[in-house]
């Protein structure tokens, strides 16, 4: 392991200059954190992102280190003395984060950690030889492949920290060490105190990892999720008649592990899909993450929309409520205006694809109606929708209806992107066209005109600008009578 070690650690650059500078001030100086942690679960130092606990003096070392490589000096925080040196080489900027000691020495540094996995450090006053100080357990805790908490306090000193223990063991695979759970449920509540901004960064960290299910799983049932989203509560134990075999929040659940579990089966492997999916909404989120997200919300209107009526429990207008309260999760979260739209649009039109379906062939109108209203939100609403129908397998459901939704649903996204391919059709008229030809002044009737030319064009029933005005001439008079 050594010799991995210290074959990644020289290729930290500017290493040695640390190191002479640090002997020069008489600094004790070591490379800490995630670098460590990654060589040792991946075998290699996965981003230009090193970590330094310094001794002392930590600005000035900063500043001194700065000029030393053409650096430019950034403050992190005045209080706790962090101070980050941005270097461009090669193209590439390395970040060098340079923090006091938080205790008197690197042995109390390290226990203030917050995850035994990132409590490893490496003096750099003694390169080329390695000597790791692992006081913790770190590498037991690799071998066993856990997160566990450095100390008791840990929560408490960053409830944050809670959320971090869930995406550190997305993204590495772990599992949570038992008594690092029973510290989460015992501080989940402390949850409360975060910002809603630094509460989504962890959850779209989350949903970024290939097996988000089984982590919200977990969440869920230490009950650190509905510490986060609240509205999830009266979605457990809402039961929803025959056609489910689940209950609301659990059948909502089952929509991301089929979403994820079609995503690694089918979807990735087409090109036009995969693509879409990877597509950047806002701030490095992606498509796919905000779907995983709505097939966590997109039945949360269903506690508020609950009747009965006939022996029967309805839930007319669910979507309408859920998109109300995404509106609010969304700014709780911090979520920017993209991510919030995207949201509401999805869980809103969640039902439309299914309507569509009903059928064994949409009509031409219908299909052009879906995608007008669904713009580019259309083919994540058809994903959901084709995890919720696969999520929804009551004694009223069958495996035939099932199908033949999915044929539907796969037809309208090649009919998307084979359009998304093709020339876009020109428009015949506008509305100075109209307002010309009909002798009218500009009101709400030259967009409602504008708005059927368009679909009768599409549909192929209208070709030329004289068919369009000579239509249009028809469709007033009518109005009219």
């Amino acid at each position: 392991m050594k010799s991995l070690i210290k074959r990644e650690i020289r290729k930290i650059p500017f290493l040695n200059k640390i190191k002479s500078l640090a002997k020069t001030k008489d600094l004790e100086v070591y490379l800490v954190g995630g670098t460590l942690r990654d060589i040792f679960i991946f075998g290699q130092i996965q981003k230009p992102d090193f970590d330094f606990a310094v001794s002392k003096g930590t600005l000035k070392f900063s500043r001194d280190f700065s000029s030393l490589v053409g650096g430019r000096l950034v403050v992190l925080d005045k209080i706790l003395r962090n101070v980050r040196v941005v270097v461009k080489r090669k193209n590439k900027f390395l970040n060098y984060d340079f923090s006091k000691f938080r205790g008197k020495d690197i042995f109390e540094d390290l226990k203030k950690r917050d995850f035994t996995i990132n409590s490893l450090a490496l003096k750099i006053d003694l390169l080329p030889r390695i000597e790791i100080i692992d006081c913790l357990g770190a590498q037991k805790d690799f071998k066993r492949r856990v997160i566990r908490c450095s100390s008791s306090l840990s929560f408490p000193e960053d409830p944050l920290r809670i959320l971090r223990a869930f995406s550190l063991a997305a993204l590495f695979k772990f599992k949570i060490d038992k008594n690092t759970q029973e510290l989460i449920k015992k501080n989940r509540k402390l949850l409360n105190s975060v910002a809603g901004e630094r509460i989504s960064e962890e959850l779209f960290k989350i949903f970024s990892a290939d097996n988000s299910y089984l982590i919200i799983k977990s969440m869920d049932s230490l009950k650190v999720l509905e510490e986060i989203l609240p509205q999830i509560k009266p979605m457990k134990g809402l039961n929803q008649g025959p056609y489910h075999h689940l209950d609301v929040w659990l059948h909502s659940l089952e929509t991301l592990r089929c979403f994820e579990s079609l995503v690694e089966r089918k979807l990735k492997k087409d090109e036009d899909i995969s693509a879409y999916l990877n597509q950047e909404v806002a701030q490095r989120r992606k498509i796919l993450h905000l779907i995983k997200f709505s097939c966590l919300l997109h039945d949360i209107g269903k506690p508020l929309a609950k009747i009965r009526r006939k022996k029967k429990t309805l839930f007319y207008g669910h979507e309408k409520i859920g998109q109300e309260l995404a509106e609010t999760i969304s700014k709780r979260l911090k979520l920017s205006f993209k991510e919030e739209e995207f949201l509401k649009k999805l869980i809103y039109f969640h039902l439309r694809p299914g309507y569509l379906a009903d059928v064994k062939k949409p009509t031409l109108k219908a299909v052009y109606r879906y995608f007008r209203d669904t713009q580019e939100y259309a083919v994540a609403i058809l994903l959901l929708s084709l995890s919720d129908w696969r999520a929804t397998r009551g004694p009223l459901t069958s495996s035939q209806r099932r199908r033949s939704h999915e044929r539907v649903i796969f037809s309208l996204i090649r009919d998307y992107f084979k359009k998304l391919k093709e020339k876009p059709l020109k428009k015949l008229v506008n509305g100075y066209d109209l307002m010309k030809r009909l002798k009218i002044s500009p009101s709400p009737l030259i967009g409602e005109l504008l708005r059927k030319i368009s679909e009768k064009q599409s549909l192929g029933q209208i070709k030329t600008k004289k068919e369009a005005l000579d239509w249009a001439i028809k469709y007033v008079r009518k109005k009219k009578v």
